[in-house]
């Protein structure tokens, strides 16, 4: 029979096998459930927002977390593929100071034919841009932007038949842009937020990876 003095010795093994066998194991974490949309306060896109909002602080509301955001963005290609449109993920929702009612800003994402990248700049005002390969455009109050995004698995033909769009509404910049510096940081805080949802995506030609250099095309400047 075995002695009760040699419990505490085989308790202490038992411990330092589990201990050993779990160090340096853990599962490396994946994006945070709120990186579509959180911005740290001294991030480009916070900075860009503050500027085009006029406003030194903003409150952010998700959409959707990221894990869930990606399923409804899929889902949303499905649908697509079967009607031939499917309605955009509101995803992200700004309010300057903490006031819902002072107007927010609002991005969402979907899916376009490859046809509307090369569509004209609609509204009076709007400027296009050509960004590392994505398609822009931005006026007084909205801004757009056009991305390839190849999806893995089998999503991946079906993805490349469209491309995800990025829709954003500025509602605290009603009115004439002045200074159309302002749509140029509009279109600058579109394509990083965007490349966060292509990151979240898992688009595996990485489409915006590099930084955004925000020039209009010639002759698109009113």
């Amino acid at each position: 029979m075995r002695s009760s003095r040699s419990w505490p010795l085989l308790v202490v093994a038992a411990l330092f096998t589990v201990t050993s066998c779990n160090d340096g194991t853990q599962p490396r974490a994946g994006r945070p459930d709120d990186y579509a949309c959180a911005v740290s306060a001294d991030s480009p896109e916070a900075k860009l927002l503050s500027r085009v909002m006029r406003t030194d602080s903003f409150t952010t509301r998700n959409g959707y977390r990221s894990p869930r955001f990606v399923e409804k963005a899929q889902d949303r290609l499905r649908e697509y593929g079967k009607e031939g449109k499917a309605p955009a993920v509101r995803q992200c929702f700004f309010f300057p100071e903490g006031r819902s009612d002072d107007g927010q800003t609002t991005v969402e994402y979907g899916w376009a034919p490859l046809s509307d990248a090369q569509k004209g700049t609609g509204t009076a005002g709007t400027r296009r841009y050509s960004l590392n390969g994505a398609t822009g455009r931005s006026g007084d109050v909205t801004t757009d932007l056009y991305v390839r995004c190849e999806l893995p698995g089998e999503l991946k033909e079906p993805s490349k038949k469209v491309l995800l769009h990025a829709g954003v509404s500025f509602t605290t910049n009603l009115g004439t842009v002045e200074d159309h510096g302002t749509q140029d940081q509009q279109m600058s805080f579109v394509y990083l937020m965007t490349r966060r949802a292509t990151e979240l995506l898992g688009c595996e030609n990485h489409p915006l990876a590099d930084d955004p250099v925000v020039k209009p095309l010639t002759g698109s400047t009113p």
